[in-house]
This record gives C-alpha cells, sequence and structure tokens, in this order.
C-alpha cells in the first residue's frame, strides 16, 4: 500500500461530511457527519481549529454482518480511487466502478458521491455522479471568505465556470466523458481545482483488514531519531513486552527483529530477539498500522479503517483510539472513520455518543440504513453496549431458530 505523506504548509484540514447514494446495498442517500453534536461530555476531545468549530476526531460504525456498514468505507475510499487512485485515469471508452445497488428491475440510476472537507483552513463541497459508461454530473463549491462560492459545475458535457472561463473550457475540452474534471484539470495545473484536488490526495487515506504492510513503519524505524523512538515508545505502552526494535537487511527486503529485557531464574536481566514474524499476529498487526496512525497524526490525515479489530487485542484496539481523541498529541488534526463489531469499544468514557454510527440492513428490501446513536438520545450514564447487543439501537443480527434451540 502506498501512502502519500504531506507537511502542513497553513490552515486546517478535516472532513466534514460524506455521503452515498445508489452503491452496493445503500440506495438512498446516506449521511455521515464529523460534526460534533450538542453534547457537553467528552468536550476535550474535539477538533476546534479556530475557536467555533467542533469536529470529532473519531467515528465508529457498527453492525451486522452484511449489513452495509464496509460499503460506507468503499464508498468513501471509492471517491478517492476516482479521484486520485486506480480509477483516476480510465482509457477512452472503458467502464467506470460502477456498483448500484442491485435489487431493483432496471439498473438505471446513477451513483453519487460527495464530500464536505477543509482544506488549508477553506471549506469545500465537492460531488460527482457516473454509471458505468460515463460521469453524469460533478460539481465544486468553496467558501474563501465564509461565503459559498462555484468553482465549476458540470452536467455531462455541459460545464460552467466562475474564473478562467476560456482556459478551463479549453481543460474541459479535454476531459473524456469517463473522467472527472478535478482530475484532469489538476493534470494541467489549474490553479482554480488544486488545492480541492490535493485533500484527496495527500490526506485521504484508507485501510482494509486483510494484508499487512509495514512499509511506513519500517520507513520510521530507519529514518531513527525521534521518529523511531515514538514508535517504540507506543510498542512499550502498548506492553507487548517489547522494548526495542532493530532493522536489518536490504531495503528491498529489511529483517525486523524485536527486543526483549527477560529476567532469568537467576535474577539477571538478558537480552533476547525475536523475528517480527514470530510474534503474534496481533503484536504484527499493531507495528503495522503504528507507523501508519504516527504518520497521519504527523501530518492530519484522515484515517479510514475497515474492521479496526482485526487481529488485535481489544486494548491495542482502544490505544489506537485514545491517540486520536488525545487532542493535547493529535495536534494535527487527525481524523479516524472505522468499522468495527467489539462492543467493548461502546463506552461513553472513550467515545461521544455523536462518535458512535450504525449500520442496519432492511431485510424486506435489503437496503442499508445509516444512522448515529444520538437518534435515540441514550443518557449519560446508560450502557451502550448492552443497549446494543439487546437489540436497542437496532443494527444487530437476528438469529433464527436452529440446531441450537433444539429445532432439527
Amino acid at each position: 500500500m502506498m501512502i502519500l505523506r504531506i507537511m502542513k504548509s497553513g490552515g486546517y484540514d478535516m472532513l466534514l461530511q460524506f455521503s452515498v447514494t445508489n452503491h452496493r446495498s445503500i440506495k438512498n442517500t446516506a449521511v455521515i457527519s464529523m460534526k460534533a453534536a450538542a453534547d457537553k461530555s467528552m468536550k476535550e476531545c474535539l477538533i476546534t481549529p479556530d475557536g467555533k468549530k467542533k469536529i470529532v476526531p473519531v467515528m465508529a460504525i457498527y453492525g451486522a454482518n452484511a449489513a452495509g456498514k464496509s460499503n460506507v468505507i468503499h464508498a468513501l475510499l471509492l471517491m478517492r480511487e476516482m479521484v486520485c487512485g486506480n480509477y483516476a485515469k480510465p482509457l477512452k471508452g472503458e467502464e467506470l466502478p460502477y456498483e448500484p445497488f442491485a435489487f431493483v428491475d432496471e439498473q438505471i440510476e446513477p451513483t453519487a458521491l460527495e464530500v464536505i472537507y477543509y482544506y488549508e483552513g477553506i471549506k469545500y463541497a465537492y460531488g460527482f455522479s457516473f454509471n458505468n459508461e460515463r460521469i453524469i454530473s460533478e460539481y465544486l463549491y468553496h467558501w474563501p471568505n465564509g461565503r459559498e462560492a462555484l468553482i465549476f459545475n458540470r452536467e455531462k458535457d455541459q460545464y460552467e465556470f466562475r474564473e478562467s472561463v476560456q482556459e478551463q473550457l479549453t481543460l474541459a475540452g479535454r476531459t473524456s466523458e469517463n473522467r472527472l474534471y478535478l482530475t484532469s484539470s489538476n493534470e494541467w495545473n489549474c490553479v482554480q481545482t488544486e488545492n480541492a484536488y490535493l485533500w484527496f490526495q495527500k490526506n485521504l487515506r484508507g485501510l482494509v483488514a486483510t494484508g499487512i504492510s509495514n512499509e511506513i513503519t519500517i520507513d520510521a524505524i530507519r529514518k531513527g531519531g525521534e521518529k523511531k523512538q515514538r514508535i517504540v515508545k507506543e510498542m512499550m505502552l502498548a506492553d507487548l513486552g517489547i522494548s526495542d526494535i532493530e532493522l536489518s537487511g536490504t531495503k528491498e527486503k529489511p529483517i525486523i527483529s524485536t527486543v526483549h529485557q527477560i529476567v532469568n531464574a537467576d535474577g539477571k536481566r538478558k537480552q533476547y530477539t525475536l523475528l517480527l514474524g514470530q510474534e503474534s499476529v496481533g503484536t504484527q498487526r499493531f507495528f503495522s498500522r503504528i507507523g501508519l496512525w504516527m504518520d497521519a497524526m504527523n501530518s492530519g490525515a484522515v484515517l479510514v479503517v475497515d474492521e479496526i479489530e482485526a487481529s488485535m487485542h481489544p486494548m491495542l484496539t482502544r490505544h489506537l483510539i485514545e491517540m486520536l481523541q488525545d487532542q493535547n498529541s493529535n495536534k494535527n488534526h487527525a481524523q479516524l472513520i472505522f468499522t468495527t463489531h467489539d462492543t467493548g469499544l461502546l463506552d461513553l468514557k472513550l467515545l461521544r455518543r455523536d462518535q458512535i454510527w450504525f449500520a442496519e440492513k432492511d431485510e424486506r428490501n435489503m437496503q442499508t440504513d445509516i444512522y448515529a446513536l444520538t437518534e435515540f438520545s441514550p443518557r449519560k450514564e446508560e450502557n451502550i453496549s448492552r443497549g446494543y447487543l439487546q437489540g436497542r439501537y437496532g443494527a444487530i443480527p437476528f438469529i433464527r431458530g436452529g440446531i441450537w434451540d433444539g429445532q432439527n
């Protein structure tokens, strides 16, 4: 997995809202918002970049298997891939990654994606819709002085611009019907769309449950100094029995060893090393993620993680979340959106009520609905984990009777 790094050059970069329509199990528009609700609990974890805005740094999405929670994650990362990733440069006539809601007689409605975010302290709203053949619509707005202003609007091959109109019309003419104007215009160094594009390229990062990539952590250790010290410190805080990390081999084939300080039977302390591959899968997973976490926190990125708890002890998962919740250490306003089944994280001492979301699939029409815990107005002292398992908030599997209850 390739990760792009940035240094903050001023202002602040944050995700505010994402919406998706007609993608996989999501038929009707689903919206997730990082804007803080009127909740006075845990105010110290909120991001307040200008002293006025209140943004949550972390969002958890719960739901049964096949409920569609991962489809929200997939849609957000698909948006990035279409702007600056694997789907950003389709060949002429090449089909787009169109995966509409399947349970309809005729699949004619486009998929629509929209994101509202801040880059360098400026608010942007960017969205587009598409089918398997072409981009149907695309638009970009910004608020440079606190007032909404259009940068461009596109309806198929018809464009509207406010600045450098002739220049941008020329760029639009070079944009194929199956390609985003935000992407193609940046290849031609269009200043009007540059910053909006850079947010996707530099700030939005995805991590899926399958596979372990140590690239970022290894890079930090290789650089040594403060970066390596922070990695080792976090490994020690996670109580994995590791006192140091050693790196040998080549850049192409690095060999990672963990150092353990062991007290022998005679009471003397001795140092032993293990290859990282000899450690537990959970330790390997934490090692893989801690470098990515530190890199994201240094640059103020948005981490989008499917199944955050995969192969890790619940306390390790909790520690990763606490790192972003603590604004004393998360000084660059990194954010985290993750899916999970871990009910131990349904703790109002760890997450605010506006940071807990649910995905539920209607069995009758197979559509996914996304909603926040705040819709239920739970009390501050309420046991959210117990209430969730009891079905109070929905989004849990319905286990029908079978061999386990005596039926044959």
